[in-house]
């Protein structure tokens, strides 16, 4: 299936580096996923500019694609341009599935579908294995219901969740989709060729006022020489300066 990635173009909030540009990793991390999984995977990046919205959609939609994923860092203020982009796609191929993913959206799918029907489906938490599993069996014409994870307009169009994912054990198991992105146009500090890496996730810690135990749940990290390795690599291959 093609599949385009886009990753909106919103101003970071607080940033003190605005010249500069890092790759969006959570868009990466389901890219590499999907591209094992046998997918044509594209990245539109909008940040860059920032794209103006004709031409985030006219660049995402230049090839067909059978699904677009929306997804951002910042996503609860990048979120009424996610909304604006999805609206437009639809308008112009409807035929198009739109998947959102992100923290805003885990915690609002049920607002988010009973106001809108731009989004097909919305992913719930970390979403390597379950957009995997979502784009599987609609390709092979499988009931949403079975996916876990998600959150969709039911036949009645009244936004429905599935079970909760289970959470991934071996972070591991899923690779980051390093090839979706030029690394000379990413830099932060001053130019410095830059990636952004995730060690761990989650927290053992309940504090009400953060999402970060709700979205990824309980602490879990990577192996500590396979992630060094990754740094070497990066670095030897790309010519990363800066991690972040």
């Amino acid at each position: 299936m093609k599949i385009v990635l886009i990753n909106p173009p919103h101003t970071a909030i607080g940033s003190r580096v605005p010249d500069d540009h890092l790759p969006p990793l959570g868009l990466l991390a389901i890219g590499g996923p999907l591209i094992d999984a046998g997918h044509q995977v594209r990245l539109v990046d909008a940040e860059f500019g920032p794209m103006p919205l004709d031409d985030v959609v006219r660049s995402a939609l230049e090839d067909h694609p059978d699904f677009v994923l929306i997804g951002h860092s910042g996503s609860t203020s990048a979120h009424p341009t996610a909304l604006v982009i999805a609206r437009m796609i639809k308008e112009r191929e409807p035929a198009t599935i739109i998947i959102y993913g992100g923290v805003f959206p885990t915690y609002h799918w049920r607002d988010i579908l009973a106001a809108t029907d731009a989004f097909d489906f919305i992913v719930r938490g970390e979403g390597e294995a379950t957009v995997v599993a979502l784009i599987e069996g609609l390709e092979m014409r499988q009931p949403p219901a079975s996916v876990a994870g998600i959150a969709y307009r039911d036949d009645l169009s009244r936004p429905f969740a599935t079970q909760a994912a289970m959470t991934i054990a071996d972070l591991d198991a899923y690779r980051v989709g390093w090839e979706l992105i030029d690394h000379p146009s990413y830099s932060y500090w001053g130019g410095k060729r830059a990636v952004v890496m995730q060690f761990s996730r989650g927290c053992p810690h309940l504090c009400n006022y953060c999402g970060q135990r709700g979205f990824w749940t309980r602490w879990r990290h990577r192996d500590p020489v396979k992630f060094a390795r990754e740094i070497a690599w990066l670095h030897r291959q790309h010519g990363v300066e800066l991690i972040n």
